[in-house]
């Protein structure tokens, strides 16, 4: 949000301090500041607003009203306690409203406008925030929405159908297919869940509701009347549209964050006076349809709370001074605060939010950072699950195991997920075996890269039924040879004899096969002793990170007939050396005597830091090493 210097010096009788000195002020007490820009005449302040604020701070008001508090000074004028517009002649203006995504709309009918260049001192607040000056009716509508926070459009009503007198608007789903040309002159194809702005008298669009408006109906020179309106639009909706559409606007950007509803009836009161000052326009009819209001709920907090959540020892009189300045609607019972937030504050909703306001205003500088003090000696609760998890992960690491933490989402799965962050994660995992057979596939082609005989993995984790979750631990394991019954069962049956004897009981395993078995921990934890202290844990290895290679390894195996009592070590360093600098791993595998020699089988790794290695190029190495062979008087088998 890019704010003007001068135009926040209109909200205060006095000088405001240097640009610096607000930037640092907002960036203690409210928001980031992206930078500080020097503009001919101005200084433009680029302020980074989140999401939470951004339903107030989006205008030059609500930023205002931040320095207001801030500074200790009050705003000299308040566009938020403009009166609204008294209905008049609301016969000549016909609001309908069918859909749920708008409810509440309201409009006036200018005539008598005369359209042109907007004055200078409006331009030059428009082009300071980076906005390019078009004519005295929309530069008004922008003014007021850079001001206040509210989206305004206005027609030419002379282009718009009318049944005698009467203007007909309204606001409705799109149908599919239906198009729209926007003011830009961009041909929109709709769809049935975005919403239109239309004229009643032949149903056709004029506006994206809360994005942007048609060309039919578009004010130019020759405008002397319009119709202009305020509404309050869903933020999904309106969110939705406009990235469906890529038409991100400004008006846009408010909507989906929050424009308050209350907010409507005030801004469209403040740009019929500035079209007034400007087109020398006369309002002749106002009518509005649906809630115009917002009444927040009161939030309460009690001193003590607000102190111990702050950490701080605030007075009743420093509290209290602080939600004046606000301007909030207060009462004070004993202890408890009770506040109730002003329409445009929709993020003041609990009592943390309240105790953030208080914190924030009063400088969270001045909370001091209290180190936590080691402690021996004193009992503390030990973590039942924790700690039979660390025996398990004991256990089954001195196995050769690794530990793994997959997603708990699914593409598919028993709970589904309402808003899902992405198509393949719509649901909540049930068990931990398919996550856990995915990373065994995964990781399996790297096993002779890492010198292992065998993948081995576990996971302990939550997963999700429909009413209730439960702790799982999952355990994997794959060789990758033919015959997994042989190899890959044993393995696993050492490991689950491993985690019955760290747990020292039983195990209902609700399923193992193919070289993956579950259980549920969260059954087992309630029947097991409960520990009086956790066991020393033990010091991890000392690894150290090394690059790997991104391009594909290759894996090759060489088996030699050497004389009986040949040093394996002596054998393989030979190999080593022969095979090159792109080998990168060289493991032992096979051993066997017979008639007065020995089989030493070795597997090797190619591996090239940035290249994939090409047959040829791997096939040259064996060769070297069947050279080596040869000259050692080893055979190839």
């Amino acid at each position: 949000m890019k704010v003007s210097y001068n135009w926040l010096q209109t909200f205060f009788a006095e000088s405001l301090p240097s640009p610096e000195k607000l930037a640092e002020a907002m960036t203690f007490h409210s928001s980031e500041i992206e930078e500080v820009i020097p503009r001919e005449g101005d200084i433009v302040i680029d302020i980074k607003v989140l999401p939470d604020k951004s339903a107030w701070l989006l205008s030059h008001r609500g930023v205002a009203k931040e320095l207001s508090v801030i500074l200790g000074r009050p705003l000299a004028i308040d566009p938020l306690t403009i009166t609204p517009l008294s209905s008049q002649a609301t016969e000549r203006l016909a609001l309908t409203l069918e859909t749920d995504g708008c409810d509440h709309y309201s409009a006036v009918l200018m005539t008598g406008v005369k359209v042109g260049p907007s004055p200078r001192w409006l331009s030059e607040k428009l082009l300071a925030i980076g906005q390019r000056p078009i004519n005295n009716v929309v530069d008004a509508a922008n003014y007021v929405m850079f001001e206040m926070g509210q989206p305004l459009h206005a027609f030419d009503a002379d282009k718009l159908g009318t049944v005698g007198e009467r203007y007909a608007i309204g606001v409705r789903q799109a149908t599919d297919e239906e198009k729209i040309v926007t003011l830009m002159g961009e041909e929109v194809t709709l769809t049935a869940h975005d919403m239109v702005i239309v004229d009643g008298t032949n149903n056709q669009p004029v506006a994206i509701a809360g994005v942007k408006g048609g060309r039919v109906a578009e004010v130019d020179e020759h405008t002397t009347a319009l119709f202009i309106e305020a509404a309050h639009f869903d933020r999904f909706l309106v969110r939705k549209t406009a990235q469906r559409h890529n038409l991100r606007t400004d008006a846009s950007q408010r909507y989906e964050n929050g424009v308050p509803r209350a907010l409507a009836p005030l801004g469209l009161a403040r740009v019929c006076a500035l079209l007034t000052e400007l087109t020398g326009g006369t309002v002749v009819a106002h009518h509005a349809v649906g809630e115009g209001r917002d009444e927040r709920p009161v939030v309460s907090v009690t001193l003590t709370h607000l102190n111990r959540v702050l950490g701080l020892t605030l007075t009743t009189e420093v509290v209290l001074a602080i939600v004046q300045r606000l301007g909030y609607e207060h009462t004070w019972e004993g202890e408890v605060l009770t506040v109730r937030p002003p329409f445009e504050r929709d993020d003041l909703a609990i009592a943390e939010d309240l105790i953030e306001e208080i914190g924030r205003f009063y400088g969270l500088t001045q909370i001091e950072a209290i180190p936590p003090v080691l402690t021996t000696g004193v009992e503390c609760e030990i973590n039942v699950r924790h700690f039979y998890a660390e025996r398990v992960r004991v256990a089954l690491t001195a196995l050769g195991f690794s530990e793994v933490l997959t997603s708990s989402f699914r593409a598919h799965d028993e709970v589904k997920i309402k808003n899902a962050l992405a198509s393949d994660k719509g649901y909540l995992r049930s068990a931990l075996c398919k996550n856990l057979t995915e990373a065994i596939q995964k990781n399996l082609p790297s096993r002779d890269l890492l010198g292992l005989l065998a993948v081995q993995l576990f996971e302990l984790g939550t997963v999700f039924e429909t009413d209730e979750e439960h702790y799982h631990l999952g355990i994997a394991v794959r060789t990758g040879a033919e015959y997994r019954a042989k190899v890959d069962d044993p393995l696993l049956t050492a490991a689950k004899a491993a985690i019955e004897a760290a747990l020292g009981t039983s195990v209902t395993w609700l399923m193992s096969e193919q070289g993956v078995a579950e259980c549920r921990l969260s059954d087992v934890l309630p029947t097991l002793p409960v520990p009086t202290r956790y066991e020393v844990s033990v010091a991890p290895s000392k690894n150290c990170y090394q690059a790997f290679s991104l391009y594909p390894a290759v894996s090759r195996d060489i088996a030699l007939w050497v004389p009986e009592g040949t040093v394996v070590t002596l054998v393989a360093a030979a190999l080593r050396t022969a095979a090159g600098n792109h080998c990168a791993r060289l493991t032992h595998i096979d051993t066997f005597t017979k008639e007065g020699r020995t089989s030493l089988a070795f597997r090797l790794v190619f591996q090239a830091p940035d290249r994939t290695l090409t047959g040829e190029e791997v096939d040259g190495f064996m060769q070297a090493l069947y050279r080596l062979a040869t000259g050692k008087g080893w055979d190839v088998r």
